[in-house]
């Protein structure tokens, strides 16, 4: 479990609805325990699924060049209709 969210200087969400919805979501919360100047991007899509958000991830980090003051939030689908948590770091 990540303790200290300060250190990031950007960060970034993909997923489903569950991680991008017109109501707070998962990763609100994360960002909002974030240092305020730091950068949030949410590329998470109603209806996305695994394929989408691999191919999200691949897009972003070719565009953004992610590196170790960035944290990576990913929620990847599973069948339950839930969805699994990843945390990327160090």
């Amino acid at each position: 479990m990540i303790k200290d969210l300060s250190k990031y200087k950007r960060a970034f969400a993909f997923g489903c609805s569950f991680t991008s919805s017109v109501y707070p979501t998962w990763v609100d919360m994360i960002f909002k325990s974030m240092n305020p100047e730091a950068e949030f991007y949410n590329f998470g899509r109603a209806g996305g699924g695994n394929t989408f958000i691999s191919s999200r991830i691949t897009e972003a980090n070719r565009k953004f060049k992610f590196n170790e003051d960035d944290l990576i939030l990913v929620m990847w689908i599973v069948f339950s209709a839930g969805g699994l948590v990843t945390i990327l770091t160090d």
